[in-house]
């Protein structure tokens, strides 16, 4: 079962690109089973409100695992792992930083 992610507000997507090698997509999916392909991988970032499993404080900054499905209407973000609330798309502190957002690190 997945953890409950809580509430992210001022969300944004990043589409991830993947190199351009024979069967490193097949090999990706085969690692990441479910995660969604739009054309490549996606995670997101954003604001944490309240998080249910005790991972964040709430104001800090937070970046997610691949992508499994949005639910725009319902404001549901499935990943990896974890499943979260999202409120206030597009307004994050960081724009769709494709695949750079991967060397974004927080101590």
């Amino acid at each position: 079962m997945k953890k409950d992610g809580g509430l992210i507000r001022n969300w944004q997507l990043h589409h991830l690109i993947l190199p351009d090698i024979e069967g490193f997509e097949e090999e990706f999916l085969a690692t990441f089973p479910g995660a969604l392909l739009d054309p490549g991988p996606l995670k997101f970032s954003g604001t944490v409100v309240e998080d249910s499993a005790g991972r964040y404080k709430p104001g800090w900054h937070m970046i997610s695992s691949y992508i499994c499905s949005i639910d725009r209407e319902r404001g549901v973000i499935e990943t990896m792992n974890t499943i979260y609330k999202v409120i206030d798309e597009g307004n994050d502190e960081l724009p769709d930083m494709g695949n750079n957002i991967l060397n974004v690190f927080y101590r």
